[in-house]
């Protein structure tokens, strides 16, 4: 019985068209996993390389309890001597504070006029969403009154109202705004194509 189990019901286990299979599959699983961990580590040096990463975008320190950090808007060296700093930290302190609180019609304030902002977005991501540790960092005129202002800062948000290539609870970005001095009243111009990093941080 026993010699017949080893020479029969084993040999038939192991025959080339069950065992090739599972190895194949087996292998094909270590693969993925494998490929998968090079790629993430792939992307972490990528982005050391490059300087994408979150101290780095925001321009400060990440706080260390997670959150945002604190709302309030500060000027980095090189932005406090622009002769416009204050107008400009003042705008984004208001911008900064509308989105915190969700109100609409604050942050509509701060944008050009006729900027199309969508109000059942804004107001689904205004409920989970703050934005703190945010560095002006440079003041920077440019053709037609307009002003480059390259901004850091922290958010936290439900990663259901993340976005969609990020759906984590709290990311860190730099951003190239545009304000418009043309009237008075400095405003930000909606952000233009490429001119947003973010990373989780």
């Amino acid at each position: 019985m026993l010699g017949r189990f080893r020479d029969g019901a084993l040999a038939d286990r192991l025959r080339p068209g069950i065992v090739w299979p599972a190895v194949l599959g087996v292998a094909l699983v270590l693969l993925v996993v494998a490929g998968a961990l090079l790629g993430a580590r792939a992307a972490a040096v990528g982005r050391a390389a490059i300087g994408d990463t979150g101290p780095v975008l925001v321009g400060a320190e990440l706080p260390g309890d997670g959150s945002a950090g604190a709302p309030g808007v500060t000027l980095s060296a090189a932005a406090a001597v622009h002769p416009e700093s204050g107008a400009v930290r003042e705008l984004v302190q208001r911008w900064t504070d509308a989105r915190n609180t969700g109100d609409l019609a604050a942050y509509r304030a701060t944008l050009v006029p006729d900027t199309r902002v969508d109000a059942a977005t804004f107001d689904a991501t205004a409920r989970t969403q703050r934005v703190g540790s945010v560095v002006i960092r440079r003041i920077d005129p440019v053709a037609g009154g307009e002003l480059v202002v390259p901004l850091g800062y922290v958010t936290t948000q439900d990663p259901a109202v993340a976005p969609s290539d990020v759906r984590v609870p709290r990311l860190c970005w730099q951003v190239s705004a545009v304000v418009e001095t043309a009237g008075g009243q400095p405003r930000l111009v909606d952000p233009r194509p490429g001119s947003q990093l973010r990373t989780p941080c």
